[in-house]
């Protein structure tokens, strides 16, 4: 690991822009007009070149209706606007003018069209309100630490004790000095994991702790059902992603929402991934829509400035490390669902509330070195490392101008299928990033072993049938985890020497040490324990979907070989 590693009493760090005004994202909602329309117009034009003719963009606007009115109906959700149908049946009303009465008509395509851009554009859009961020900023700090301070269960006895830093139980790894340097000199992108729907506030609140300007970031409209994730978001420059939408007009209204957000400057989060990880694995594929903006802005920036005086955009990929998850057991249901069709029989899925989002801060909050926070390599857009200055070097080390990635024989010229591939490669670095900056955890390690010797007990039967085990089945011999332990734990130092994964402190314990402090962690949110020790010493499980989720956060790097 590179960069000095600050002591946690060091947070937060002074901001590197002093004046919040000065910022961004101030600056991006203080013209919040402006910006609006500039991602309208954009997209107008995009979808006019897309869309030759008024007969191919009045077909694409029935298709979009006809979409939207499926969903208005089969997936309606509460955080929808109060008005929906009513406008939906405007635009079916106006269509139907329309295709009626052709030429003649009082509304055209493209009049429609934009109405549809402006509804989408202004769903979408995000604010930063400065007296929310001052209050978040004075109040979250001063709950986690009393959480911090206090043992389970008794944390309000504490409320005015002594408190502990937060950043003693959550560690960060990564060369700050250099993130924070190249935010005064460009863009940042910074590209986390996604477990949780704790990530986005989580990741937020440690950009700040490092003296960064405040992100923006899309949070997906569900979210905003929870009143605490809903007030916060709303005010501190999320803005919303519709999932469930995923027509053309869209989807290129939400690429250029990003685009242009970029261009002028504004930090960005984004989850590549697109969603949270249903298995507990870390992403292997990325989505690649929004990467493709970051390419697309650094293209125009070369195009709208001098070369020497062009912004630049730098990717830092994020590893977000939990002991345990609090949406695991309705993720894991969710993908074994969808890999196992008629042989997998859903449960009752746990549902994200405000109540149950604060039980979760407050019991991962007071759990040992409950989560840890780790930042990989800073890269160009194209996917170069970047050094302390944010200049691009290619895999010999040497300096490379970016630029030349967007020219043909000489000059800037747009290409599609390049960019495209330039996206794919750099989604290829990130997901290379995932993996060695993870943070194995003492929980990952036992859970990856204890299922990977149930495996190799009931002989590596269908994954299906395996999960099917009645928990009075499931035995391990304590024994048989601890050699296992051991003979991963050197397993793991040798790819951490080759810089393939991190460790925690915690893995230099003894192994029995490892294995309390893995299963306490493990199960401190659950219902149904996916560890439990049996009478007669051995390691069982109380729910094997739930083990099987938190073993794949060590899937991919063939460490079952060394079991």
């Amino acid at each position: 690991m590179t960069g000095r590693q600050y002591n946690p009493h060091d947070y937060p760090l002074p901001y590197v822009i002093e004046d919040i005004h000065q910022w961004p994202i101030y600056k991006l909602s203080e013209d919040k007009e402006g910006f609006v329309d500039e991602v309208k117009k954009r997209t107008h034009n995009r979808l006019k070149h897309k869309f030759k003719n008024d007969k191919a963009l009045r077909d694409e606007l029935a298709k979009v209706l006809y979409q939207e009115r499926i969903r208005l109906t089969e997936k309606p959700w509460k955080a929808d606007p109060p008005d929906e149908k009513q406008f939906w049946n405007s635009v079916k009303s106006k269509l139907i003018k329309i295709e009626q009465h052709g030429e003649e008509s009082t509304i055209h395509e493209e009049e429609l069209l934009d109405e549809i851009l402006d509804r989408y554009t202004n769903e979408i859009v995000g604010q930063f309100d400065v007296g929310a961020f001052k209050f978040a900023k004075a109040i979250l700090p001063q709950f986690f630490g009393r959480v911090l301070a206090a043992a389970p269960g008794k944390w309000f006895k504490t409320i005015a004790g002594n408190v502990k830093t937060i950043h003693e139980k959550i560690p960060i790894t990564g060369d700050v000095d250099k993130i924070r340097h190249l935010a005064t000199k460009g863009t940042l992108i910074v590209v986390p994991t996604h477990f949780s729907n704790m990530d986005s506030i989580m990741v937020g609140w440690l950009l700040n702790e490092l003296g960064l300007p405040a992100f923006t970031y899309g949070a997906g409209l569900n979210l905003f059902n929870i009143s605490i994730l809903s007030y916060f978001m709303s005010r501190l420059g999320a803005y919303k992603l519709d999932r469930r939408k995923k027509n053309t007009l869209y989807l290129e209204t939400l690429k250029n929402y990003s685009c242009v957000a970029i261009q002028r400057g504004a930090h960005s989060i984004f989850f590549p991934g697109g969603t949270r990880s249903r298995s507990g694995t870390l992403e292997k594929k990325l989505k690649l829509g929004l990467l493709g903006t970051a390419i697309e802005a650094q293209k125009l920036h070369y195009r709208n400035f001098p070369e020497e005086t062009a912004p630049k955009i730098y990717i830092v990929p994020c590893v977000i490390n939990y002991h345990f998850v609090l949406e695991a057991q309705g993720l894991i249901n969710d993908y074994l669902k969808e890999i196992g069709k008629e042989r997998f029989f859903r449960e009752k899925d746990e549902y994200s509330t405000s109540f149950k989002l604060v039980r979760f801060m407050l019991k991962f909050l007071s759990a040992s070195s409950s989560l840890s926070v780790s930042f990989g390599e800073v890269m160009d857009v194209v996917g170069n490392k970047v050094d302390a200055e944010g200049e691009s070097h290619n895999h010999l080390g040497q300096k490379i101008n970016v630029k030349n990635y967007f020219l043909t024989n000489g000059e800037l010229k747009d290409d599609n299928q390049r960019d495209e591939e330039y996206t794919k490669i750099l989604g290829e670095r990130i997901v290379d990033n995932y993996h060695r900056y993870n943070v194995v955890l003492t929980s990952h390690l036992v859970c990856f072993t204890v299922f990977e010797l149930i495996k190799r007990k009931l002989n590596y039967v269908d994954l299906f049938t395996l999960l099917r085990t009645p928990v009075e089945d499931i035995s391990i011999p304590h024994d048989e985890v601890v050699t296992s332990i051991n003979n991963l734990k050197e397993r793991l130092k040798v790819l951490y020497d080759k810089g393939e994964v991190l460790m925690s402190p915690e893995l230099r314990w003894n192994v029995d040490k490892i294995i309390d402090h893995g299963m306490k962690n493990i199960n401190l949110y659950h219902t149904a324990s996916p560890l439990t020790i049996l009478n007669n010493g051995s390691i069982g499980s109380e729910d094997l979907k739930l083990l099987y989720y938190y073993h794949n956060r060590l899937d991919g790097y063939e460490l079952e070989k060394f079991i």
